[in-house]
Parts: structure tokens; sequence; C-alpha cells
């Protein structure tokens, strides 16, 4: 049998995994050793409220799944369905094995537009998979997962088409042999509750030698009930919805019987009024210049962003630049998962589909307890079963 540690003492040992991405004792959602001051200067982070990736990576290296974090799920291929991807990345373009845009025009060479807004797809994919321990930027959750990336967008098919669009970006998808599909985002009316019903029965059915490909998906951020994500509240889809840093599930993350996890996403007030901040990630933010002769310099604008910025966080406000620590909601909570199941596949690739989905429900943390209320199998339509816990879930993994 392989040997381990028991998780408490893995939880609570000091930890020889520390990657050398500067950014990356910033990144809360992901680890803790001990009180740090937030990148605004607003607030200090403090407590065990996170994934506890760290410990999972430390759970691999100690089983031999690697030789370095690096090397962490490289045997694991995870696609990424979103908007906009600078493929050209620092912390991006060593990792993508593949991609292809089914949106409208993008920035020659590269896989988003011009637009301010096509940026969503870049920053989900640092959350999950950045690359990690290579002296830049942050650290991804899944550190050594390849990347399929596949851009898409709403304006690119004609009413009536959404199906037969969706359908041709899953099938070329299924085609690059990925283990894993993030969506961080909910289709709109123009496709069916069937058809993506028989979608995903493809994708446990084919995926993976017939193991099944896991499909990851955002709930979303209205608060009201994630039946209505005809794509998030399949039964085989792992929805996710978002807690904060001080354990609390936020009330704008949708609930309901399809809810499987929270992840932390974002941070919380408590009563002593510690303000934590939202995610660290990778951005293509394009922004328009600000030192027009004779303009006053106005937030949200910089000379410094854009594809090549001078400085990785420029403009001051969070958003320019190569990094964002301003990413948030159950978008930015859904590839944190996608990113812990790269880490499960690692330790055990030979797990189904459903298996994986089960050791992602036993290994959550319960948290809230009390506002919860889990029933007896451990579940809660608010916090689903729990939040993702990484260290326990590769644990279950290693053996199954």
């Amino acid at each position: 049998m392989t040997y381990m540690l028991p998780i408490a003492m893995i939880l609570a040992a000091s930890l020889s995994v520390l990657p050398n991405d500067p950014y990356y004792s910033e990144q809360w959602n992901l680890q803790s050793r001990g009180p740090f001051k937030s990148a605004d200067g607003k607030g200090t982070v403090r407590g065990g409220d996170h994934a506890h990736v760290q410990e999972a990576w430390q759970l691999l290296l100690d089983n031999k799944k690697g030789a370095r974090v690096s090397d962490l799920g490289k045997s694991v291929r995870m696609a990424i369905i979103d908007d906009g991807f600078d493929i050209k990345h620092e912390d991006l373009k060593n990792k993508v094995a593949a991609y292809k845009n089914f949106g409208g025009p993008v920035i020659e060479g590269n896989l988003f537009s011009q637009t301010p807004k096509d940026v969503h797809g870049t920053m989900v994919t640092g959350i999950a998979a950045a690359q990690t321990d290579n002296g830049v930027g942050i650290a991804g959750a899944c550190p050594g997962c390849e990347l399929v990336l596949a851009r898409i967008s709403s304006e690119n098919f004609a009413p009536g088409r959404g199906e037969d669009y969706f359908q041709e970006v899953f099938d070329w998808v299924m085609k690059q042999d990925v283990d894993i599909i993030n969506c961080s985002w909910g289709p709109d009316d123009d496709a069916s509750r069937e058809f993506f019903a028989r979608l995903i029965e493809k994708l446990a059915s084919e995926g993976r030698g017939g193991k099944g490909i896991i499909l990851v998906a955002a709930v979303g951020n209205d608060g009201k009930d994630i039946q209505s994500d005809v794509l998030a509240s399949q039964p085989s889809v792992i929805a996710v919805g978002g807690s904060n840093s001080l354990g609390q599930r936020l009330t704008f993350s949708r609930h309901g019987e399809a809810l499987d996890l929270l992840a932390p996403i974002a941070g919380g007030e408590g009563k002593i009024g510690a303000y934590i901040d939202r995610i660290w990630t990778t951005d293509n933010f394009l922004a328009p210049p600000c030192l027009t002769e004779g303009v006053k310099p106005t937030t949200g604008c910089s000379d410094q962003a854009g594809l090549t910025p001078t400085s990785p966080m420029a403009g001051g406000d969070g958003w320019m630049g190569k990094y964002s620590y301003r990413f948030s909601h159950t978008s930015a909570a859904a590839p944190l998962v996608s990113g812990v199941v790269g880490l499960i596949l690692t330790a055990n690739p030979s797990l189904t589909a459903r298996e994986v989905e089960s050791i992602l429900h036993e290994s959550a943390d319960k948290i809230e307890p009390g506002a919860a209320r889990y029933d007896s199998e451990g579940f809660s339509p608010t916090h689903g079963y729990g939040r993702v816990n990484a260290a326990r879930a590769v644990e279950l993994a290693l053996v199954k």
C-alpha cells in the first residue's frame, strides 16, 4: 500500500513545497502560511479557509508522483472553454498543447480580441493551471496540466444554431483527448437541457477511454436556483459555487440540489472588519493610454498595460498588466476545482469520472454546519458537499 502521513499531520506540517513564483504568497485560495498583508494593503489574510492545494502537492511529491512541483499533472490534459485567451502570456504559453478560435476576430497570432472584456479565459486559465515554480507570476492549482483552449463567443452563431455551435466546440475538445473540461460560463436559451444531457452522456461514455471526462462548471452569480442553468445543473457535471476567506458561503452564489462544491474566491468582512483580497491570476487586459498631454490620468488606464506591459501590475488598481488580484465570483471557483481534479488524476489516473466526483464530495470541508444544515449524506442545497479540500481528495485518490 502507498505510504502516507495521516492527513491531519500533512495539514499541520511545515511543508517543503514552496514555489518560487513571486505572487504565490498572495494566493490565499491555495494555501496559507500564516498572516500576510493583502495586495492592496487593506487587511491581512489569515486562517485555514483555503483549498489546501499546497498540501496536496506535498502528498503527491511524497508519493513520487513527480520530481518537482512543476511536474504534477503533466499526464493530465485540461480543456478550458471560454472567451479570450492570451496564449503568449509568460505564465501560460509553455502549457498550451492545442487551441482553436470558435469566436470572432482576434489579435494576429493570439486568441483574444482588442476589446478589454475579452480577458475572462486568460483569468480562468491561470487559476487552474498557470506554469508553476518558474520564477514569474503565480502558481496554478495543477502545475503541470497541459492546456487545450477553445475560445467561444455568443456573437459567433446565428439565432437557432446554438446547439450546432456548442456541438462543434465540444466535438473538437473531445478529439484533443482531454481529461477535464472547465466551463466558467452558462449557456443562453439557445441550447436545451436535453441537448446538454446528450452531450454530457457522450463525454461520460466515450471520454478517457470510457472512464469519462470530468466537466466542471461555475454555477452563476445571481443567487438563484442552479436548476435554471441547463449545463451546470446536469447530474454528471461538477457544479461549483463560491465561499470566502472566512469560511462562509457567498450569498450571490447559486444554490440548489445540483450544487456539488464551494471553492474560495473572495474576501470576507468579519466583526473586526478584516478585509481580504480576491483572487490572483493571469491577465491580458488592454487598457487605454492615460498620459495624453494635458489629460489627467484616471483609474482604468495605463500606458504600461497591454500585450507586453513593462510593469506586471501596471495601473495600481489590481486590473492592469500581466496579472490581476481582482478576479472573483464563481468563474474563479470552477477552475480551482478543475485544478484539484487534475491533482486527483495525477494521484490515480485510473479513476472514473463518477469516482472523481465521489472523492470530491467525500473530502470536502463541511463549512458553516449550522447555516448549511448538511443532511445524513453530507449534502446541503446551499453549500453542496462543502468546500473543496485538495489534500484530502488526493489522499483518497492515492488509496483507491
